[in-house]
């Protein structure tokens, strides 16, 4: 029998709470024992963990897994804009054939650059890159007679533009990522669990848009937990891969705020008349939560503004008790009003959300209130959905922000809107206990609980005031996985 005794941490977050002075006991990857002494059992390895905090091992719901590999060799604009970024585009061209890119954020959430501004940069060598949010891109005129020749249905006018949006944005990301060797998914994919364990992270809900991509992930062994998702309006395709969860973002309510795509249910602050765009029927809708119901999964839809969120409880309300799916979950939900909080509530519905967002475009300030004005207020509602009993499932939506959950937790605890803040134990329970609850592995990860997988994350500072904060080490199954410094082998 392999044993491990974990010493006397300086705190550890037992079944919801921190507790001193305690030692845990490890038997073949599984919790067996908690208490104030523990006497080391024969060949057990003891583990001193003094001075260090000990955290059930950190969830990411939403992680959009291939493309989060494949941004860390691609060109990112993040922090980039106006002459910096054109200037960067020119270096990244002096070295490679094209740009496919990245993490755009035009100054002040301003326009995207257009065809005749990229034609500046090259009109040889093809430039496409996606804004920050994943919902709109751009392109120059080299990309544009590539793509628009693959893809006729693509919009007249955003061709002429070279700035796409909603079904356009999406059908050249999708054709751009299409085009991705099996070796260089499999390349993103180790990059992206490597990455997780040095953040702490063992569980991933990986976000797959394509069977293709899903066979490659189902094929590979990595070293952090995976939980597949197939992107895909229709559910039949994850049936037929063996999964027991789909969507994500495919289906998609709407769009995103920075694109002026979310669907609201009263106009944009800062454009007059404009309400966003649903992305799917409410009628398709329906049909695709009939049938991912009928075939029993655990389904996930992307809606952001509260118009997008009505099409979800409304589809979900749509069918008799008895047919609806069992734990539906509501991807992002950042903008929710009071009735709303009731319904999903209600219907016993989890969200996935991205405390991070409020940190990066929240606030009277940010990118929120610039879109919504007032309605800012009413973003990323943690403490009002905790208090109704919601269950919230921490993530990053990587590519988007980085896979980091405990800047999550941060994030949350110090949300900009003091009204929406939430405790330490409260966030760290969205990236653990919440996260495995809204994935139905609660029974067996999530906590560390006598029973449960020895799954745990080491980290050193001050937690409390957010001060040299480090993870030490990353640990699942019993295993040590990652340790400061690199990866282990132990």
């Amino acid at each position: 029998m392999y044993r491990i005794l974990l010493l006397k941490p300086e705190k550890a977050f037992v079944e919801g709470r921190f507790e001193r002075g305690i030692d845990l006991l490890v038997s073949n990857g599984r919790i067996e024992a908690i208490d104030r002494e523990i006497e080391a059992p024969k060949d057990c390895r003891t583990i001193d963990l003094s001075g260090k905090i000990l955290l059930p091992a950190m969830w990411d719901v939403h992680v959009h897994f291939f493309q989060s590999g494949i941004r860390m060799n691609s060109f990112d604009a993040a922090g980039l804009s106006g002459d910096s970024l054109f200037s960067a585009m020119s270096d990244w061209l002096e070295k490679h054939d094209e740009i496919d890119g990245y993490g755009l954020s035009p100054l002040r959430d301003g326009e995207l650059p257009g065809r005749t501004e990229l034609d500046r940069i090259s009109k040889k060598k093809p430039i496409f890159i996606r804004r920050v949010d994943g919902h709109s891109s751009c392109a120059n005129s080299a990309a544009i007679d590539i793509y628009g020749e693959k893809l006729p249905g693509l919009e007249s006018s955003e061709l002429v533009d070279g700035r796409f949006f909603g079904k356009s944005h999406i059908a050249l990301d999708r054709f751009s990522l299409g085009r991705i060797s099996e070796c260089d998914l499999r390349k993103a994919a180790e990059a992206v669990a490597k990455n997780a364990l040095s953040m702490g992270c063992a569980n991933i809900g990986a976000l797959v848009p394509n069977v293709r991509w899903m066979r490659v992930l189902l094929d590979m062994k990595l070293p952090v937990n995976v939980i597949p998702r197939l992107e895909t309006l229709d559910p039949s395709e994850a049936s037929n891969l063996g999964l027991s969860k789909v969507g994500g973002c495919m289906p998609m309510a709407d769009g995103s705020f920075g694109s002026h795509s979310a669907l609201l249910s009263k106009d944009y602050a800062d454009r007059p008349g404009c309400r966003g765009t649903a992305e799917i029927s409410q009628a398709d809708l329906n049909r695709w939560f009939a049938e991912a119901s009928k075939l029993r999964f655990l389904p996930a839809v992307h809606a952001i503004g509260d118009a997008a969120v009505d099409m979800v409880l409304n589809s979900i309300e749509a069918l008799e008790s008895d047919d609806r799916p069992q734990n539906p979950r509501i991807e992002h939900a950042e903008l929710l009003r009071d009735d709303q909080i009731e319904r999903i509530a209600r219907m016993k519905i989890s969200l996935a959300m991205q405390p991070v967002f409020e940190k990066l475009w929240g606030g009277p300030d940010g990118l929120y209130s610039r879109r919504l004005g007032e309605r800012w207020r009413q973003t990323n509602r943690f403490r009002d959905l905790i208090d109704a009993g919601v269950i919230i499932a921490g993530s990053s939506d990587s590519y988007i922000t980085p896979i980091d959950p405990l800047d999550g937790v941060f994030a949350a605890v110090n949300h900009p809107n003091p009204a929406q803040r939430v405790s330490l134990s409260e966030g760290i329970a969205m990236f653990s206990s919440m996260a495995a609850r809204s994935e139905m592995l609660f029974d067996d990860r999530g906590s560390i609980q006598i029973g449960k997988s020895a799954d745990f994350v080491v980290v050193s500072g001050d937690l409390d005031k957010r001060e040299n904060i480090s993870i030490e080490a990353t640990i699942i199954g019993g295993e040590i996985v990652f340790e400061n410094g690199g990866e282990s082998d132990e």
